[in-house]
């Protein structure tokens, strides 16, 4: 079973590779295209570096010339030109190379010319990898990890613009073959002349203060190279292979050295190319260390980099990376790394836990190599090294599920997980399956070494890695199984104004404020937008996508109602736009569905063609979603599953049997004003009825035709409610009237009673008793005169009191002067009223005269226009017959170049003819020569060589002559040493004799017998050597004479051999001397030669040149008759078009004189009217000031009544008349009583004068709000009302909301959302529910600031338009569509969805808030910010980190809880906070709440703060645990130095 398992792995392993390679190619990992066989084909390698390339994408490192070998493409340059290249892949893999045919050494953004770099593998190289293979042919190249992404179809903006430009680009249909590939670009020139593994994203220029300012996004920073590919299969070939390579880029770069991959981004964004023998110079290396932001002067690194290795100039990367690290290291002394404190408490010693590995493994040898700690290298460790630790795989499994909180971890999931970072790729079943191909047996126990433990430095890499991101990995991964619920359960990425051209001018320039750029809806819909919008107009050819403002003339709901720009602004035609989103699609048809907000002010003409437009564009296609009749109001709506690769429509929908529309709910309205509410009235409710009167409660309506048109309804209820309004206003003046004259003569009563003391009762009381006659007993009345009484009246006749009879008289004069002031006020109210109706008058003259002012006017331009227009049509007339003119001059001019290049080419082909039959004549002599030299030479050669051997002879005796000399020089000295030591022997011998005999003679001491004895044996020693020496000497004389017989017979020999040496000589050199002679003239006769065939080269090149010259005057004579004849064409299309404006104008220009004669008319009625006005307000005027006069007269007159009627009391009293004083003062208080009752009369007829204008005011309120609601009632395209999914109306009241049709969205202004959320839970409770199965949308106050989105995510709103630019609650944005993969699409909280939600506060879940509590503990290569301020980018950066917690509670409406991180001076490279102080946030709806980091720069110069990166991560996605925090751009973007910058953070969640 094992032999029969081994074969089949085995041939399955081979049916599938190539080659072996390094052990994982041939093996492939994923196929997600349909196209299996070339899947295969192409997808050959299972890593980037194994990868096996389509042939005519392969570039080896031979190559010369990339024009010869490669892929050819069209590349559309920047002004829309068609070039044709070459591209290929670099010999790395690493590369994208495409041909140029600019001069070398000239580069354009991030694409840059080579020249010839040697294509240098291994670890270190990136972006180099253009190789020798571009020697012969400029080359762009373009390196795989600046790439963003890969566009398909002409959706860039050079595809753009070369359609705008002309028609040479064709659609897609006719080059379905398109593709832009986008990458970024660099934003400083010290970045344009090299390729980097990632660019600095100009895009992330996003000051996103703690403030909060708004501020534009840019395009990200973006370039695209642009391609047209014409072979289908190429094309093909080309994106499957991109895609597969970006792809293992992708999978790769998590597991590379992020410190080397740090390291070469800075290094070739300096401008360095990257290479094994790349060398960092000190200043280099302080430059680095202050793009790292490191925590070190400029003194200390250059003494850091000296003491590294002082010998050598230069560092090269490894150095550089150690340099790095030493200055990590200094931080790590003054403050302890975090990391460290986590490791520390799992680690052991790599001994004890090398001792464990082999006790446990039986067959494991002592001493043995454990390889796998460290980054994956080949280097081992033994087990008796314990300098360092490492952790294992159970006590990091007690780690995730104790501090992290995954429970759901395994130790199988630790090992495989160890295995990854200890740098092996393969699973368990490809490591069995090369395993039984290579013979290889598996490691003991099933368990190898690297899947046991991991080192200090694989720890902190997994710290740092996405699988331990603070966002959960899983959350942030597309879901398929959470997109099958209706539409309305989702929150929708929607981009606000997505027309509008995104620039710093945006809020400076009124002039670009309006710019729009069909370039926004490509980025928008790849930054994740799936509602995008389109203010579509009518246009001059057809339907545009532009910003405007809503124009409804005579607008009465508003006094500052915006009126129609009437400067022209920019636009879009609306098909472009669709053929944008149909690109889109085309590159990315597994998206989920495109909702276009479609804001329609067309007319019906223009309404069909935007109907046209749609079905031909994405209909034909297969994009649109045509609404299924069958689909009911109460129907539930597709799912965004359902609608992958949809586009589906927003707009209005016509009611049944209906061919019209209420466009009542445009934005721009919505924002500067709201309709007026009336309770129990809609005004939308009489749109489509018989209306015929109205009332204050609503309308009449009638079942019978009513010719009455809705501005007669209004023009009627307006008169009313002015009349009722002015009889109102007339009884109110005669009310004050009464009622100022009542109080005056209640004040004079009560002044006369308080004189008699008496109350108006007891004085009644009196009368009636009859006591007023009769005096009181004791007292004596006289009269001087007699006394007359008239029912209750006393008058007084011939008395002296003279004072009551000027008062009695008096009162005559005071009911004169009321009388007159009476007619006074009433001729002013007279006169006034005929003021307003003067007033009135002149207005609607004003109107009408303006009117026909605007109508004069407006015929006048149109004729200006026409004639304008012809006089350019025939400006262009002539310029174009000008032009072709120009061409057939030119046509002829080339004819006749041609001609001459004919003649030229001719005269060349025969002088070329005679120089080659020279050519070849003197190559014959020249050959015959070099002949006849060679056979010469080669005699003399062998001549030559003979007197060599002979002198080698003579040579070889000469040295056996020298031998024999020094033989004999040898024996001489012999022979003299010998005789020497015998001549020393007999001196010797002698010497001894004569101290023997001394000796004996006794001239010594001692024993003279012993010492005779001693010399004796020494003289017979030396007699031996003497007889010794002898012996010796005629020995060698003998040899010597032998020596030197031989010498002389050699002496003779070599004598002979000199002589035949010296004749063998003789004869070589003659025959050299000869040979020398043949060989000078066969040179000679090759140069001749030479110089023939260089003439015959030159004459052929000239034929060449000529017939290249021939070819390219052929081709522009055929090029310029093209033009001629395309000239004449235009110019006769021109003519044409000229003399039909011509004619147009001539026929088109319209009469203006009965428009002059109705302005003239007009004005003369306007200054007539003026006049009556005139004349009507001076008589007014007058009136009122007559009235007033007799106001005050009248005034001064009472006063003075009163006065004289009390003097007459006081008389009277003096006098004892206190009948008559009585009497005065009943007849006073019963005469105030009168003038009440008057008062109360006219207060009744007040009140209802009052009760009828507030009828016709309420009837003329409704009738506003009929009429505005008529106006805006227009006709709609039943095809395009067809197409149209969703349908926009007006919210009135939540009642009637929840009665429309699924498919209804109301539109909001966000101050409308916080209005409702302030009112209370009721509201926001009604809000939620219509959400569950309808729609609506927010949008920001304007195109250029945002606001918080969570408040209408929170009441269930799916739309919130967002405008792209850079600010924090974009962020916001990012963070949520961060979730489900960016796809556009989240589902909402369950109680945003469900049936019955209950209480609010129970179903958002605040009565079980979750506490967060996040420690900022350290930060790794955060980068400058992008804003770019003097002073500020040349020093380190001072780093902190604020932390918000943005809520989905009521509690949205408080200012949102942050917390800010301490300051961290000077260090950006590895800057530790670990403070004890923790930012806590208590989040009552965490479902919805979103958690922001954002990263700054504090300047302690200018006080400001610099906004460096940011992360926002949803509650309900945050993970617990030591946790890293991946900063984005403003662009959501992690690229460039942002690539590399992350914080490490202490989440717990309570």
């Amino acid at each position: 079973m094992a032999e029969t398992r081994r074969s089949v792995l085995q041939k399955s392993v081979e049916a599938g590779m190539t080659s072996l390679g390094s052990g994982l190619s041939g093996l492939a990992l994923r196929d997600d295209r349909d196209d299996v066989e070339s899947s295969k084909q192409w997808h050959s390698g299972s890593t980037l570096e194994s990868y096996v390339l389509p042939t005519n994408l392969r570039i080896d490192d031979n190559e010369t010339n990339l024009a010869l070998s490669c892929m050819e493409v069209i590349k559309v340059s920047k002004n829309g030109k068609q070039q044709t290249r070459h591209l290929g892949i670099s010999s790395n893999h690493r590369s994208i190379l495409i041909t140029s045919n600019r001069p070398q050494g000239k580069v354009k953004g991030l694409l840059k010319r080579n020249i010839a770099a040697a294509a240098d593998g291994g670890n270190i190289q990136r972006g180099a990898g253009a190789a020798s293979s571009a020697a012969n042919t400029p080359v762009n190249e373009l390196d795989l990890s600046t790439i963003v992404r890969l566009q398909l179809g002409q959706q860039s903006r050079r595809f753009f613009k070369a359609r705008a430009k002309s028609n040479n680009v064709q659609n897609s249909s006719a080059h379905p073959q398109s593709l832009s590939i986008v990458y970024r670009r660099p934003t400083n020139t010290s970045t344009v002349a090299a390729v980097g593994s990632a660019v600095k994203d100009s895009l992330a220029r996003m000051p996103l203060t703690p403030s909060g300012n708004n501020q534009v996004r840019m395009d990200a920073g973006e370039d695209s190279l642009d391609l047209i590919i014409p072979s289908k299969s190429d094309f093909d070939a080309l994106l499957r292979t991109l895609e597969d390579l970006l792809e293992f880029y992708k999978e790769d770069e998590p597991y590379s050295n992020q410190d080397l991959s740090f390291v070469q981004f800075h290094l070739e964004d300096m401008g360095k190319r990257l290479g094994n023998d790349v060398k960092v110079s000190c200043h280099e290396w302080v430059n680095l260390c202050k793009r790292f932001n490191a925590p070190v002067s400029k003194s200390e690194a250059t003494t850091m980099y000296r003491k590294l290795s002082p010998e050598t100039d230069g560092k090269d990367i490894h150095g550089v990376l150690i340099l790095m690290n030493k200055v990590k290291a200094s931080t790590y002394k003054a403050f302890k790394d975090p990391r460290d404190k986590l490791f520390q408490k799992m680690a052991i010693s790599k001994t004890e836990g090398v001792q464990r590995r082999i006790a446990s493994s039986p067959t494991g040898p002592p001493g043995a190599f454990v390889k796998g700690f460290g980054d994956g290298d080949a280097a081992g460790l033994r087990a008796t090294d314990n300098k360092c630790q490492v952790v294992s795989a159970r006590a990091f499994l007690d780690f995730l599920h104790d501090k992290q909180k995954e429970t759901d971890i395994s130790i199988d999931d630790v090992h495989d997980l160890f295995y990854q970072l200890n740098g092996h790729r393969l699973s368990k079943e490809l490591e069995d399956t090369m395993s039984l191909v290579s013979g290889m047996k598996s490691a003991p126990h099933g368990v190898s070494w690297e899947k046991e433990f991991i080192t200090w430095e694989v720890f902190t890499k997994y710290l740092m890695l996405e699988s331990n991101d603070v966002f959960n990995p899983d959350r942030a991964k597309p879901s398929s199984c959470v997109m099958t619920e209706p539409l309305n359960n989702y929150w929708i990425n929607t981009s606000h104004d997505t027309f509008l051209y995104r620039t710093k001018e945006l809020f400076h320039d009124q002039k670009v404020a309006d710019k729009t750029d069909l370039q926004s809806y490509t980025l928008a819909l790849y930054h994740g937008a799936r509602a995008i919008e389109l203010d579509v107009w009518d246009g001059q050819k057809g339907p545009v996508v532009r910003y405007g403002e809503t124009n409804f003339s005579d607008n009465t709901i508003t006094e500052n109602s915006t009126k129609k720009a009437t400067r022209s602004v920019s636009s879009l035609k609306f098909s472009d736009v669709l053929q944008t989103i149909a690109y889109f699609l085309q590159s990315e048809p597994k998206s989920f569905p495109i909702i276009l907000l479609i804001e329609n002010h067309c007319s019906l003409p223009f309404q069909e063609i935007m109907a046209k437009n749609i079905e031909s564009i994405l209909g034909g296609q297969g994009f649109l979603y045509t609404p299924d009749p069958k689909l009911t109001p109460t129907s539930a709506l597709p799912s965004p599953a359902d609608l992958i690769g949809k586009v589906l429509i927003k707009s209005k929908r016509a009611m049944s049997g209906e061919s019209t529309v209420l466009n009542d709910d445009f934005d721009d309205e919505n924002r500067i004003a709201a309709a007026p509410e009336s309770d129990g009235y809609d005004s939308e409710d009489d749109v489509y009825n018989n209306v015929v009167a109205f009332t204050s409660s609503g309308s009449i309506k009638t079942e019978a035709k009513n010719n009455a048109t809705y501005e007669q309804l209004f023009k009627t209820a307006k008169h009313d409610a002015t009349e009722a309004n002015a009889t109102a206003k007339s009884l109110s003046i005669q009310y004050d009237d009464a009622t100022r004259r009542a109080a005056q003569a209640q004040n004079h009563a009560d002044a006369l009673l308080r004189d008699v003391g008496m109350s108006y009762e007891e004085l009644k009381k009196k009368r009636r008793s009859g006591s007023d006659h009769v005096a009181e007993e004791g007292t004596e009345i006289v009269f001087d005169g007699e006394v007359a009484f008239d029912e209750d009246r006393v008058v007084v006749k011939g008395a002296e009191n003279k004072a009551a009879e000027i008062a009695a008289a008096f009162a005559e004069t005071v009911e004169e002067s009321r009388l007159v002031f009476s007619a006074a006020s009433a001729e002013a109210r007279s006169e006034t009223e005929l003021f307003e109706i003067a007033r009135q008058d002149l207005a609607e003259m004003e109107m009408i005269l303006a009117e026909a002012k605007e109508a004069l006017e407006e015929v006048s331009n149109r004729n200006r226009r026409l004639k304008e227009a012809a006089e350019r049509g025939l400006a262009e007339a002539r310029s174009n017959r000008e032009y072709a003119d120009n061409a057939e001059s030119r046509v002829a001019a080339v004819k006749a170049l041609l001609d001459k290049s004919h003649d030229q080419a001719v005269s060349s082909e025969t002088v070329a003819g005679t120089a080659d039959a020279e050519a070849k004549i003197s190559e014959e002599r020249a050959c015959e020569a070099e002949a006849r030299a060679r056979k010469a030479r080669a005699k003399a050669d062998n001549e030559k060589e003979k007197a060599n051997k002979v002198s080698k002879k003579e040579d070889e005796l000469e040295e056996k002559l020298a031998s024999y000399r020094k033989v004999q020089s040898e024996l001489i000295e012999a022979i003299n040493s010998a005789q020497q030591r015998a001549d020393d022997a007999v001196a010797m011998s002698d010497k001894l004799t004569d101290e023997i005999r001394e000796a004996k003679s006794g001239s010594f001491d001692g024993d003279a017998k012993k010492v005779a004895e001693r010399k004796l044996k020494e003289r017979q020693s030396c007699m031996k050597n003497m007889d010794v020496a002898l012996a010796e000497k005629l020995t060698l004389e003998k040899e010597l004479r032998d020596a030197e017989n031989k010498f002389e017979d050699l002496r003779r020999k070599t004598k002979l051999q000199a002589k035949a040496a010296a004749s063998a000589h003789k004869q070589a050199d003659q025959l050299g001397f000869i040979a020398d002679q043949l060989e000078d003239h066969a040179l000679e006769e090759r140069e001749a030669a030479n110089l023939r065939n260089t003439a015959c080269a030159k004459a052929k090149q000239s034929v060449k040149n000529y017939d290249a010259v021939l070819t390219s005057t052929e081709t522009q004579l055929s090029e310029a008759e093209r033009a001629s004849e395309e000239a004449r064409e235009l110019a006769i299309v021109s003519r044409e078009k000229a003399e039909q404006l011509t004619k147009d104008a001539t026929e088109g220009v319209q009469d203006t004189s009965s428009l002059e004669e109705d302005v003239s008319s007009a004005q003369i009625d306007c200054e007539a009217f003026q006049s009556v006005y005139d004349l009507a307000k001076e008589s007014k005027e007058k009136a009122v000031w007559r009235a007033a006069e007799a106001r005050l007269a009248h005034e001064k007159n009472c006063l003075s009544l009163a006065s004289l009627e009390r003097d007459a009391m006081s008389e009277l009293l003096q006098k004892e008349h206190a009948q008559q004083a009585e009497l005065l003062a009943a007849n006073a208080w019963e005469n105030a009583k009168a003038l009440a009752e008057i008062a109360k009369d006219l207060k009744e007829d007040l009140a209802e004068a009052n009760s009828v204008a507030a009828e016709k005011a309420g009837a003329l309120a409704i009738a506003t709000r009929f009429k505005e609601k008529k106006r805006r009632v227009q006709p709609i395209s039943q095809t395009l009302s067809k197409l149209t999914l969703l349908h926009s109306c007006s919210h009135r009241t939540w009642a009637k909301s929840m009665k429309k049709p699924n498919w209804t969205v109301h539109n909001f202004p966000d101050q409308k959302i916080v209005k409702m959320a302030e009112v209370g839970k009721e509201e926001w409770t009604k809000m939620v529910e219509f959400n569950k199965n309808h729609f609506s949308r927010a949008y920001p106050p304007s195109s250029s600031r945002n606001y918080n989105p969570l408040l209408p995510w929170a009441m269930g709103c799916q739309f919130s338009s967002m405008n792209f630019t850079r600010n924090k609650f974009m962020l916001l944005n990012d963070g949520r569509f961060r979730e489900n993969g960016n796809t556009g699409y989240v589902l909402k909280p369950e109680y945003l969805c469900s049936d019955s939600l209950g209480d609010l506060d129970d179903a958002m879940g605040c009565h079980r808030p979750r506490k967060v509590t996040i420690r900022i503990l350290s930060g790794f290569c955060l980068p400058k910010s992008i804003d770019i301020m003097p002073g500020i980018q040349k020093r380190t950066i001072n780093p902190f980190v604020v932390v918000t917690l943005y809520d989905g509670s009521p509690a949205s409406l408080l200012p949102p809880p942050t917390f800010s991180s301490g300051v961290v001076k000077g260090n950006g490279l590895n800057p530790i906070w670990d403070e004890n102080e923790a930012a806590s946030f208590t989040c009552l709806n965490p479902a919805l709440g979103i958690v922001s980091f954002a990263v700054y720069d504090h300047d302690d110069v200018s006080k400001k703060d610099l906004f460096i990166g940011g992360a926002a991560i949803p509650v309900s996605c945050m993970r617990e645990g030591y946790r890293c925090v991946s900063l984005f751009d403003s662009n959501n973007s992690r690229s460039g130095a942002m690539k590399f910058s992350s914080l490490l953070v202490n989440v717990k969640i309570i």
